[in-house]
């Protein structure tokens, strides 16, 4: 049974996303509230499965929110529904641990699909999202396209550090090699896809599926440990 807590500003909101997970008999909503204190309550008392929370809540925002439930109840993951106007933090939704990502209205039919996605640890970026993400971040369309198999392992390496948004020395540390030596690789592959900055190259992984996002965290950091 996969528990779930329902934190959302408006009631027909909640009730919205309640009718939509009812049908599914493997879902039991354990709690629903208004605001992120109610999150971080459930995530200190019941430690639900998954929490489905607005990004944008009146006390406190989906990026904020992430560390303190992780810190309460490492196994529950955070589903946030945004608004279309917050689409450009998908990729700080990421780094922040965030492993569910859809857009209120537009996704609320493929909440069930990411629910169960999320509890298989996976993660979910939905299609809608990342059409708008791609649009928003235009020069990420003249990247020069860039496949796994011909990235070295370092630059596949660095990828995933930056999507996760780790710091240079942690990045190099990893890769037991000096900042100096890692900011000569972040720019060879900055020429090689053609991006300008890190927030490109997140945005670029994020899209091109060129890193397995299901596991990266776990895989190549231990996030969230």
């Amino acid at each position: 049974m996969i528990s779930i807590t329902i934190a959302s500003k408006h009631k027909d909101d909640q009730k919205a996303i309640s009718t939509l997970l009812a049908g599914h008999a493997d879902v039991k909503i354990a709690s629903v509230g208004v605001d992120g204190y109610h999150a971080v309550r459930s995530s200190m008392t019941i430690k639900p499965n998954i929490i489905i929370m607005d990004y944008d809540m009146e006390d406190i925002n989906g990026l904020k929110i992430m560390p303190v439930i992780k810190r309460n109840s490492p196994s529950t993951a955070l589903i946030t529904l945004c608004p279309d106007k917050e689409i450009g933090v998908v990729d700080k939704a990421i780094q922040a641990g965030i492993s569910g990502f859809l857009l209120w209205k537009k996704d609320l039919d493929k909440l069930a699909s990411a629910v169960l996605s999320v509890y298989y640890g996976g993660l979910y970026i939905s299609e809608t999202a990342k059409k708008i993400l791609s649009a928003k971040f235009n020069p990420i369309n003249t990247a020069v396209p860039v496949h796994r198999h011909l990235l070295t392992f370092t630059e596949y390496n660095i990828f995933n550090g930056i999507i996760l948004g780790r710091e240079d020395k942690e990045i190099a540390d990893y890769l037991n090699m000096t900042t100096g030596a890692l900011h000569n690789c972040i720019t060879r592959v900055k020429k090689k896809t053609k991006l300008k900055n890190r927030t490109q190259i997140a945005v670029y992984a994020l899209l091109s599926g060129i890193i397995n996002l299901a596991n990266v965290r776990e895989k190549l950091f231990n996030t969230g440990s």
